[in-house]
C-alpha cells in the first residue's frame, strides 16, 4: 500500500488517512513496534486515546530489570530482562542511568532464598556478586543496620517517556510515519479475513477518522482486551492488577535497592533522577480508569521499603500514583506469581488474517516485544 497520510473528508465528514500499518496504543511497546517497521521500510501511524506512555508505561518505577528479581519465580522472563538490558544500555545509553543495583536481606528474611539466589542467578547468566554487610552499606549508607545479605546486579533506571519519544522521532525521520494523540478506537470494519479499516475519533473534538491501512496491531497494554473485543477477537484473555507508588522528595540512594525475597510489596527502591520511587503493591482490579492509591496501600509500602531502609519511614513524599499493569492470564490466585512474559497473538484462530495483539512483558523487554510483532506483521505484507 502506497501510504496517503494527508487526510481525505468524506460527505459525512469523516476523515480517510490510509498507511502500511495502524498500531494501537502508544506506550513503549507501540513506539517500538512503529520505529521497528519503518526501519524496516514499512510506513506506520501510531495513536491513543491519550497520549504517550499515558497507561503503565509512563507509571511505573523506571527500572531496567537485571533480570534477578524473577530468577525463581520466572526464569524465562529472568532470562529476557537480562539479554535486553544488555542491549539497551547499547542501543539507548542516552535513556539509561547505568545505576546498578543490590539486593538486600535483612533479619527475619528467608535465608534459604538468599542462599539459593546467586544459585539461580548463574543459572540465567545474570552476573551477581556478593557483598558484606559492611561493604553495601558502605555504596549505600542508608541501608538498614539489620542487613544480613547483599549481593550486587546490573539493574539500570530508564526515562520511559524519552524512550517512546525517541523511538516515535526516529520512525518519523526514517519514513514520515506518524504519531496521532487523542485517537481512539471505536470500531472496525470487517469483510470476511480482513479489517478494512478503523473508526476512530479524536478524543478532544469529538470528530470521526477513519484508518485504512494493510495490517493493524494491538499494543493497548491494559486495554488490549477491550480492543481486540472491537474485533471480535476472545482469545486475549488478561489480568489486570493494580500497582500503587510513592515518589520522594529527595534522592535515598544511588543504586537500586530490591528486597531479597520473592517479589512482594514495597520491595523495591528505584532513584530517579532528584527523587526516588518506592514501591509497589499489586491489587486485583477490574477496573482501568481512574485508578486511585489508598492511604492503606501507601502505608504498606513504607512499611516495608523501610525494613531496607529506614529513611523512607520519615522521608517526605511529593507524589504518589497507580496504574494498571496487564498480566497473561494463570491458574493461579495470586498476582505476584503470574508470568510477567508476554504473548504475540495472531488472531487467525478468530478468522482475521490482518491483525494481532502484542501483550503482557515489562517495560525492559519492550523492544524484544516490538520485534516479535514487527516480524510478524513483516511477514504478512
Amino acid at each position: 500500500m502506497t501510504p496517503d497520510i494527508a487526510p481525505k473528508a468524506s460527505r459525512n465528514g469523516t476523515r480517510t488517512i490510509a498507511t502500511d500499518v495502524l498500531i494501537i496504543g502508544g506506550g513503549v511497546t507501540g513506539a517500538g513496534v512503529m520505529r521497528d517497521l519503518a526501519l524496516r521500510g514499512l510506513h506506520t501511524l501510531l495513536i491513543d486515546k491519550r497520549d504517550l506512555c499515558a497507561g503503565a508505561s509512563g507509571g511505573n518505577h523506571g527500572l531496567l530489570h537485571s533480570g534477578a528479581r524473577y530468577v525463581a519465580s520466572d526464569p524465562h522472563s529472568a532470562r529476557e530482562c537480562r539479554q535486553e538490558n544488555e542491549l539497551l544500555k547499547r542501543l539507548a545509553p542516552q535513556c539509561i542511568e547505568d545505576t546498578g543495583g543490590l539486593f538486600v536481606a535483612v533479619d527475619g528474611d528467608d535465608p534459604g532464598f538468599a542462599e539459593e539466589f546467586p544459585v539461580l542467578c548463574t543459572k540465567a547468566a545474570i552476573t551477581c556478586k556478593e557483598l558484606t554487610p559492611a561493604e553495601a552499606r558502605g555504596l549505600e549508607p542508608k541501608l538498614s543496620d539489620r542487613l544480613v545479605k547483599a549481593f550486587r546486579v546490573p539493574d539500570a533506571t530508564v526515562d520511559p517517556f524519552r524512550l517512546a519519544l525517541e523511538n516515535v522521532a526516529h520512525a518519523r525521520t526514517l519514513n514520515g510515519s506518524v504519531y496521532l494523540p487523542h485517537t481512539e478506537v471505536l470500531r472496525f470494519e470487517i469483510d470476511r479475513s480482513e479489517i478494512r479499516a478503523a473508526v476512530c475519533r479524536d478524543t478532544r473534538t469529538g470528530g470521526l477518522v477513519k484508518i485504512v491501512a494493510g495490517q493493524y496491531v494491538n499494543a493497548g497494554g491494559a486495554w488490549a482486551m477491550n480492543i481486540a473485543g472491537l474485533a471480535g477477537c476472545r482469545d486475549v484473555n488478561l489480568l489486570y492488577s493494580k500497582g500503587t507508588l510513592l515518589v520522594s522528595h529527595d534522592r535515598l540512594t544511588r543504586h537500586v535497592i530490591n528486597r531479597l525475597r520473592l517479589p512482594g510489596d514495597g520491595d523495591i527502591l528505584v532513584p530517579g533522577g532528584t527523587v526516588s520511587v518506592l514501591g509497589t503493591t499489586s491489587v486485583r482490579t477490574d477496573r482501568l480508569e481512574q485508578v486511585a492509591p489508598t492511604i492503606e496501600e501507601i502505608d504498606i509500602n513504607v512499611r516495608e521499603g523501610s525494613a531496607m531502609i529506614p529513611a523512607l519511614a520519615h522521608a517526605r513524599y511529593i507524589r504518589a500514583f497507580s496504574r494498571v499493569r496487564p498480566l497473561l492470564q494463570s491458574s493461579s490466585g495470586d498476582d505476584r506469581e503470574a508470568t510477567r512474559g508476554f504473548a504475540l497473538i495472531d488472531h487467525t484462530s478468530q478468522g482475521l488474517t490482518n491483525f494481532c495483539t502484542i501483550t503482557g512483558g515489562k517495560l525492559t523487554t519492550f523492544r524484544l516485544m516490538a520485534e516479535k510483532a514487527a516480524d510478524l506483521v513483516a511477514a504478512r505484507l
